[in-house]
């Protein structure tokens, strides 16, 4: 990267994005609030107070009170379980060590089995930390044992103050956040529409379209996530909801690459398109307002125009608009919802944990790199640089681009946040002498890490990256600090760690983002074929709403793997483009929620004439071979023919034009035809777009990194 596009990527990465300002302003009130019991009652270890408001506050209040409840019940697991390890092994250097082995594996293999990652972390880091405290403090156990007792403390101090700051001033059900976020993206499309179409904008617009590009889909996502541990009604139509979110998204991208295209075609027919669309928009945003959807009927015919590919973006928009209004709403205003909210309950833990070996591999790793951290850094006597073990912990994830993704965030942070706290400690604190000269230093330091951590995940690592290193250097203790060697230590054991792990990720079985990407995208369409040929069976014939909802557990695992490793796939040297792979992904999802509305539909095959039962079978076979070439395809990274499914269409098409028992079913059958119609239509559009995935020269042959495309989950 040259300096001009970093200054770019900073420059676009650190701009407004709705709700970022107020979440700013949150996290900086709860630590400040946070210093008054800290310097009243010289409370140690204040780093910790201030490390956990980070790493819990999300962007809604039930997010942000799940995360403190789960994390005192981790660290406090953690920390009992470092007290019992003390009465056995504290004065045997062997066993502790021992122990330390143990909670390094057990903390990182947890945090890739648990559905609740975070949880696993919260138990094994602060109770591998703790068998550190005998190498670096004196071996008086009643001391350790206050000290270890004063962090489980910090820890509970800081998620309540956090918690109470955030439940008086955070907005409150994720479901509602997201439905605004939803509004406002669609009220920017429509206004940007009507504003290329010369018309007077009937409301004002709350937000750029540009600053929506940057937020892209990790907010709404999150507050998915969320609102689905809440709300039954989320839970049971997550997969449409995620689907909804990608394609509104894509909306605003499609928007403002229509309004890069200047000047634009003046035609009346072209005002006349804009218009129409913006109208759609706003109807779409109306309804879901009303916490409901547009309506299938809500359908328009896209323009048959010789040259409208000129307008390519504004056709994107219409396309979209329609899936908006046919594929998503096939489930979502179900009421019955075939009891998809019981059966969809996760598990305490992922559903291949203790089957699949990768979980076992990526916990070695990790530990191997903090072991060879451990007994360097107690060799050379230099106890300053431990943070080189946490270091690979942190930085230990599912690829080697996540790892470089993390692990740059991580020394860059710890660059920024050390220069800030060097500042403070030479420039401005000796030139201060009241509380309040302190706390306009500390609040002005925190609310810079504040804002970078509350921005995309392409920077927000590097936000508490940056605020750990600012507050360690200022924090150091209850009168002024004098000493900048903890910075120097810091960064020394930052960049010792992210070498060492570094090098035995790349010897110990090394996994690319890549190769998993592509592993996880043809699975994700092997999976989508066999949902395909779910009744197509003479044996089994009809298909239950339990057979369904297991079929949307298991390809939604593999939509998440997917969407996790775009973003790792741009920190390693490849020829994958992630925009690509991203409109690919969103391309898939809307395939998946027409599959899924056909498969409900198939537990009573009465509702179809004879003819059309067999056309239909036939038809779904057509395109479960369709879907398995494509999945093939993808694997090897070359490029698909388009897929023949008309004839198939066709058939089906005039099956329909039998009027034994369509007097009865005719609504359900007009339905049944349009998802066909447009199913058909997605995987031709899905068809086209590999050749732009993988755009070099040459193509990866089908059996390069086969044990790398058996990678495991990703992780964000």
């Amino acid at each position: 990267m040259t300096p001009a596009a970093l200054l770019d990527f900073l420059r676009r990465e650190l701009a407004p994005t709705p709700g970022r300002g107020s979440a700013t302003f949150r996290l900086t009130l709860a630590c400040l609030a946070a210093t008054i019991p800290i310097l009243t009652h010289r409370i140690p270890h204040a780093l910790v107070v201030m490390i956990v408001m980070y790493l819990i506050t999300q962007e809604d209040t039930a997010a942000t009170l799940l995360g403190s409840i789960l994390g005192v019940i981790g660290v406090t697991i953690g920390l009992s379980l470092a007290l019992l390890a003390w009465s056995i092994a504290l004065d045997l250097v062997g066993l502790r060590l021992c122990f330390l082995v143990v909670f390094l594996f057990g903390g990182l293999f947890l945090r890739r089995v648990l559905t609740i990652g975070a949880l696993g972390s919260a138990i094994g880091l602060p109770a591998a930390l703790a068998m550190l405290i005998p190498d670096v403090a004196p071996p008086d156990p009643e001391l350790l044992v206050e000290s270890l007792l004063w962090i489980w403390w910090c820890v509970t101090l800081g998620l309540l103050v956090n918690a109470v700051v955030q439940v008086l001033l955070s907005p409150g059900d994720p479901l509602i956040l997201l439905q605004h976020e939803l509004g406002t993206r669609l009220q920017a499309v429509e206004q940007s529409l009507r504003r290329l179409a010369g018309s007077d904008a009937t409301e004002p617009a709350s937000t750029s379209l540009s600053s929506l590009v940057i937020a892209g889909m990790s907010r709404p996502l999150a507050l998915l996530k969320t609102a689905a541990m809440l709300h039954p009604w989320a839970r049971e139509r997550h997969e449409e909801l995620a689907a909804l979110i990608t394609l509104v998204d894509r909306l605003v991208t499609s928007a403002v690459a229509l309004g890069a295209l200047t000047p634009l075609p003046g035609t009346a027919m072209r005002h006349e398109r804009l218009v129409r669309v913006a109208d759609r928009c706003q109807a779409t945003r109306r309804a879901f307002e009303a916490m409901r959807l547009p309506a299938p009927g809500e359908r328009a015919a896209l323009p048959d125009e010789p040259n409208t590919e000129v307008l390519s973006p504004l056709m994107d928009i219409e396309r979209t608009l329609d899936d908006i209004a046919l594929a998503v709403p096939g489930h979502l205003d179900d009421a019955g919802a075939s009891g998809a909210g019981a059966a969809g309950k996760q598990g305490l833990f992922v559903p291949d944990a203790f089957a699949n070996p990768e979980y076992v591999r990526f916990a070695i790793k990790g530990t191997l790199a903090a072991l060879i951290c451990y007994v360097c850094f107690i060799g050379f006597d230099y106890p300053g640089i431990y943070t080189s073990l946490i270091t690979c912990f942190a930085v230990s994830l599912s690829t080697i681009g996540a790892s470089n993704q993390k692990g740059l965030l991580r020394f860059g942070g710890a660059a920024v946040g050390g220069l800030m706290g060097l500042i403070a400690l030479v420039y401005l604190y000796p030139n201060l002498e009241t509380i309040g000269g302190f706390w306009l230093v500390f609040g002005a330091g925190t609310a810079v890490a504040a804002w970078v951590n509350f921005g995309t995940p392409r920077i927000s690592y590097g936000g508490y990256q940056t605020g750990l290193a600012f507050y360690k250097a200022i924090l150091q203790g209850f009168g002024p600090a004098l000493s900048a060697t903890v910075v120097r230590d810091r960064l020394i054991g930052v960049f010792f760690g992210l070498l060492v792990f570094g090098l035995v990720e790349h010897v110990l079985w090394p996994v690319r983002a890549q190769d998993a990407l592509r592993a996880r995208l043809a699975e994700f369409l092997h999976l989508l074929a066999e949902l395909a040929r779910t009744g197509t069976s003479r044996a089994t014939p009809t298909v239950t709403s339990n057979d369904v909802d297991a079929w949307r557990r298991r390809i939604s695992l593999k939509v998440a793997d997917v969407q996790g490793l775009i973003e790792s796939c741009k920190f390693e040297v490849g020829d994958v483009n992630p925009s690509a792979i991203q409109k690919l992904t969103g391309d898939a999802q809307i395939i998946f929620i027409l599959l899924l509305s056909l498969a409900r539909q198939r537990h009573d095959p009465t509702r179809l004439p004879e003819a059309a039962r067999a056309a239909t079978v036939d038809l779904d076979i057509a395109v479960a071979a369709a879907l398995e070439t494509l999945a093939t395809h993808v694997a090897v990274g070359s490029e698909p023919a388009a897929p023949e499914l008309e004839d198939t269409l066709n058939a089906f098409t005039h099956s329909l034009a039998c009027k034994d028992g369509l007097n009865e079913g005719a609504t359900h059958l007009a339905g049944r035809l349009a998802l066909y119609r447009t199913l058909v239509a997605a995987i031709k559009r899905f068809s086209l777009e590999p050749a732009s995935v993988w755009h070099d020269g040459h193509r990866r042959p089908s059996s390069h990194g086969e044990g790398a495309l058996k990678a495991e989950r990703p992780e964000t």
